[in-house]
């Protein structure tokens, strides 16, 4: 199969019991309320990580089949989801374990939610909701916020003015309704300018600017604008010329800093840049390739791009310092695969990798991923 083919704490305990069995929104405060990093798998076979979309409000719904409310406040939940910022994720329980009666729940009923979990029984140990909270009454929503947390517990119908007014009244007290991004700002910016002085703050701030600009964008949007920024700023080198070793992938604040890098560079730099700016890692990969046709003497014959998928299945479309435009995979002959990976796994192709791009080599890229975190990228 193709490397261009993508196939795709402590338990939350909350005083709420009582009063699931009332209207109303309740607010969470404390401790109590940490949340489960959930993961739950939907009826397209994703995983739907809580982690994937920090930066965003994250509202899980649970409904049944035979809930009058459920489906009276499924346009609120349409409209919720279409915002830049907000990712409804619906939790179908009492539904058995047939996901076509889901499936033709959600076409029936029109809806448009992110994603549609099959949850099974409440009985069920291994049930969705136990990765949430309580759910003694239908619908009862979860709503996250922005760094992962809850903050809001609903029995019964969603109202959407209550909802927006206290996600401003979040965003106020959290710092004037800043966007969140999902890394570390302040750790990249002080390393920048601990390294690299004036024009360390200098590349910062025309990073910073990048993503104040993209973070509310739409997908390909952010892919075009990272492409850009980096094919564009970035001068070509070589590693021996550029960090005095003959292989050595740089971190972004590392090529920020020195402003030049070769192809691992760039790719890192435009991959962290877009999970920074809440593009889930399950969607890009990094990847050796081999080029197909001739290459210059002296040249590298093995080279790495970056591949986004929209959804699974999807011809990938390519990020490349060699190309300023974003080609999808079978719009680019020129490239065969060797291998792929992220900071998820590694994929390889049925053929043997080509001896620069053995997988085995990638203990270079969990040294590159634990310097990354150094500087704020989770």
């Amino acid at each position: 199969m193709s490397l261009f083919s993508l196939p795709w704490r402590n338990v939350l305990i909350l005083s709420l019991l009582a009063a699931a069995l009332t209207f109303g929104i309740r607010f969470v405060h404390g401790e109590a309320a940490k949340a489960v990093a959930f993961v739950f798998t939907d009826i397209d076979n994703r995983a739907i990580r809580l982690a994937d979309y920090r930066g965003k409000w994250v509202l899980v719904s649970f409904w049944a089949p035979w809930c009058p409310l459920c489906k009276i406040q499924i346009p609120n939940l349409n409209k919720l989801n279409q915002r830049p910022d907000f990712r409804v994720i619906g939790i179908a329980l009492e539904y058995g374990a047939e996901e076509a009666a889901i499936r033709d729940a959600v076409s029936l009923n029109n809806l448009r939610f992110e994603a549609h979990v099959a949850g099974g029984s409440r009985r069920e140990p291994n049930s969705a909701f136990r990765q949430v909270g309580p759910v003694d009454f239908f619908p009862t929503s979860y709503l996250y916020d922005p760094t992962g947390e809850i903050v809001m517990f609903i029995p019964g119908q969603i109202r959407v003015p209550r909802i927006l007014a206290f996600m401003d009244g979040w965003l106020a007290e959290k710092g004037g309704g800043q966007p969140a991004f999902a890394a570390k700002l302040d750790k990249l910016a002080a390393y920048l300018r601990q390294r690299h002085g004036d024009k360390g703050d200098k590349a910062y701030a025309e990073w910073k600017r990048l993503l104040d600009a993209g973070i509310d964008l739409p997908a390909l949007d952010k892919l075009a604008r990272v492409n850009d920024f980096f094919n564009r700023r970035i001068r070509q080198g070589e590693d021996q010329a550029i960090w005095g070793r003959a292989d050595y992938w740089a971190t972004p604040g590392e090529l920020l800093g020195s402003g030049r890098g070769d192809s691992e560079d760039f790719v890192i730099a435009k991959y962290f840049t877009l999970l920074a700016l809440n593009i889930p890692p399950e969607r890009l990969r990094l990847v050796y390739v081999k080029p197909r046709a001739k290459t210059r003497a002296g040249a590298d014959p093995v080279h790495m791009v970056l591949a986004y998928y929209d959804f699974p299945g999807a011809d990938p479309l390519i990020l490349d310092n060699r190309k300023p435009e974003l080609l999808s995979a079978g719009r680019r002959p020129d490239l065969q695969p060797v291998f792929s990976f992220n900071s998820l796994g590694v994929w390889e192709e049925t053929a043997s990798a080509a001896s620069a791009g053995d997988p085995k080599r990638l203990a270079i890229w969990e040294d590159t991923l634990r310097r990354a975190r150094e500087q704020g990228f989770e």
